[in-house]
């Protein structure tokens, strides 16, 4: 939600925002008269930040500064963000000290209730106190984001449901993925992962030479505290010639991966399956190599083998995982492959392909049958 500054202003500030560099604030109160009681604990923080150094000499992007007195509806905008931003933090302080006097309690649902009602509130104020200062929106643009801080979860929250989030399900939907691997999804985590350090849409072909080695695995929650995840990757595309069908095959399988806003890779887990890199078959057409995330809500999980005749749905049955995120890619057969078998699998290369059609006017040779044999057929 944005708040709305001086509507003389929003003409102004729209355009700086958008077509200029914005400046920390650097303020002087006296000429704003701004009630320095508020503001003043956030002017000096803002202030200890304006000794920059230029992008030349640190070889990154940052925030730089340009003075006030220049456009008087920027000056309005900015101390109307200011005062608002010094409201909200002080009804902030006021939940805090209901928080705390609540803690003292003992506990029962009509106080747990109230707790939770209480730090939803805190979180709005805090992105409500942050999400029009003109430094957070660039720092967003410039990727430059502190997930710890509210206001940075929200605006990566917003974006991932506006843009990215939409684009996955089409895909998701498009080819199967449900209901073919999971009976149903419906996302709080943007799972996303990159081969040779570049991100890939889902759904998108790769080369099965870039996959030979793992992707590197990046789950972006929204969550603060700590969570334990598995994360698992199959094919459902492998061909199954005694059943006539497909059966699924499992790639790698990680249990016990503590995951938050600001800790996003895998590291910490248990890699009860080692990554077996894709090695779609001659003959069979493109396989969906699928990544799926799934929240343990039973906490840790203690497993040292996998089962590898078991599905995905008996496996998330078994140890009663929530399906959080999941993103997958597509392969064909190359060249490439044959040595994935020989070299890092080990083993021989099945080829497939379509039982020959029968031809009821041939024989065995290959020749035409005589003509009383035709008439019988």
């Amino acid at each position: 939600m944005l708040l709305r500054p001086a509507k003389r202003a929003i003409p102004a500030i729209a355009r700086l925002i958008q077509f200029r560099t914005l400046p920390n604030f650097f303020i002087n109160f006296r000429t704003l008269k701004i009630d320095e009681s508020t503001t003043k604990p956030l002017a000096e923080e803002v202030i200890q930040s304006n000794d920059l150094v230029t992008e030349k000499e640190i070889g990154v992007k940052k925030y730089k500064t340009i003075p006030l007195g220049i456009n008087p509806a920027y000056d309005e905008a900015i101390k109307y963000i200011l005062q608002d931003k010094a409201n909200k933090y002080q009804q902030i302080k006021q939940i805090d000290e209901q928080i705390n006097n609540f803690s003292k309690a003992e506990l029962n649902d009509e106080i747990i209730k109230e707790l939770e009602v209480l730090h939803k509130r805190k979180y709005l104020l805090q992105v409500q106190a942050e999400v029009n200062d003109p430094e957070v929106r660039w720092n967003f643009k410039n990727d430059i984001i502190d997930m710890s801080k509210p206001v940075y979860r929200h605006l990566k929250e917003k974006h991932w449901k506006s843009g990215p989030l939409p684009k996955l399900m089409e895909r998701i939907t498009q080819m199967y993925v449900v209901p073919d691997i999971f009976p149903d999804l419906e996302p709080t985590m943007c799972l996303e992962f990159k081969f040779d350090d570049e991100f890939v849409e889902p759904g998108r072909f790769q080369r099965p030479i870039r996959t030979i080695n793992p992707p590197t695995i990046v789950m972006n929650s929204f969550h603060v505290e700590t969570r334990l995840y598995t994360l698992i990757m199959v094919d459902p595309d492998m061909p199954d010639v005694e059943n006539k069908s497909f059966q699924m095959q499992w790639h790698w399988l990680i249990t016990n991966i503590p995951i938050s806003a600001t800790k996003i890779d895998i590291s910490g887990g248990n890699e009860i399956l080692k990554y077996v890199p894709p090695h779609p078959p001659k003959g069979t057409k493109y396989h969906r190599y699928t990544l799926g995330a799934f929240e343990q809500s039973n906490g840790k999980i203690e497993m040292s083998k996998m089962d590898l005749k078991m599905n995905v749905r008996e496996f998330v049955s078994q140890h009663n995982l929530i399906l959080r995120g999941a993103t997958f890619f597509r392969e064909v057969w190359d060249k490439d492959v044959s040595s994935i078998y020989k070299d890092q699998l080990g083993i021989h290369e099945p080829i497939y392909s379509k039982p020959p059609k029968i031809d009821h006017y041939l024989d065995e040779t290959g020749k035409k049958r005589p003509s009383k044999f035709i008439e019988t057929l």
